[in-house]
């Protein structure tokens, strides 16, 4: 057995209290990524895998703060950007420099193989209020729209071609397959949708080798299943329940264990504790996965 860490939506490099979650999102980041680096030190993961909204600020300085706290986890890790991350135009061009030496080829959209698992990082791109697909958002606060733009779908379809015979893992930061609970379906509509998504899951249905699709974005936990395929979706670092997916790889399954920080204070100091449906069901907390 060995393992990997999914972190989502952790937001970091902001100094600025929010209204939404204060001080956990901004001067308590640190402190958050110490307590992180320590308890990873003992789980001792072969990587972390981060599906998105790395950095809060949207500035070319925020963006290398956030890069710092990562490379203090002294552990592999591959990012992905998210609606914080390509906010602007610039943010790209930021998020390459940043964190290019974590990314196989410098591309947003890129694969690799670990121990016979594949793992695919998709970039979905907006859709723009006139319909166009663009690689950032419009700069409007509405909920954004994602799309998976058709080159990628080619590039997918060769790489999943290519390897067939390895168990996959497909990694983007909206997800593809929607919750039932109504909280979330909620939470959904406010931070963003990616659309087409029976085009999506059906695409992916047709290549037996993709078990697993790992997304965040919403800012809950929940684990949903569709055609064959099993989503899991998690929270953010650094929001109500402040935690994360350790994600156990075994000869014939995946299994997925829902963990907090060993510090449970900063769970407590979350102005958005009261969203209790955040931490999910007991079903949206543990999932085993054949392969």
């Amino acid at each position: 057995m060995w393992r990997f860490i999914q972190l989502s939506d952790p937001h970091l490099g902001n100094q600025v209290h929010g209204t939404g979650n204060g001080r956990l999102e901004s001067s308590l980041i640190p402190e958050v990524v110490s307590s992180l680096r320590r308890d990873l030190v003992d789980l001792q993961p072969d990587f972390l895998l981060i599906t998105g909204d790395i950095a809060r600020a949207h500035s070319r300085d925020a963006v290398y703060a956030a890069r710092d706290l990562m490379d203090s986890l002294d552990t592999p890790y591959y990012p992905m950007g998210g609606h914080s991350d390509f906010r602007n135009e610039q943010s790209r061009q930021w998020f390459v420099e940043a964190f290019g030496a974590h990314l196989p080829d410098s591309r947003m959209c890129y694969s690799f193989t670990h121990k016979e698992i594949h793992f695919c990082v998709l970039d979905p791109w907006w859709e723009w209020q006139d319909g166009s697909l663009m690689p950032f958002s419009d700069g409007h606060d509405a909920a954004p729209e994602w799309r998976i733009p058709p080159e990628q779908y080619d590039w997918l379809e060769a790489d999943l071609t290519e390897h067939a015979g390895e168990a996959t893992i497909i990694a983007l930061h909206p997800p593809a397959i929607l919750p039932e609970n109504e909280a979330l379906q909620e939470s959904m509509a406010r931070y963003g949708m990616l659309k087409n998504t029976h085009q999506f899951i059906r695409f992916l249905s047709a290549h037996a080798q993709v078990k697993l699709l790992l997304s965040g974005n919403v800012h809950a936990h929940y684990i949903a299943r569709k055609q064959g395929l099993t989503q899991v979706v998690t929270g953010s670092l650094t929001e109500y329940p402040v935690e994360f997916r350790d994600v156990h790889v075994h000869e014939d399954r995946f299994e997925i264990q829902t963990r907090g920080l060993s510090n449970a204070a900063y769970a407590s100091q979350s102005q958005a504790r009261a969203a209790e449906w955040a931490r999910g069901s007991e079903r949206d907390r543990y999932a085993v996965i054949p392969f």
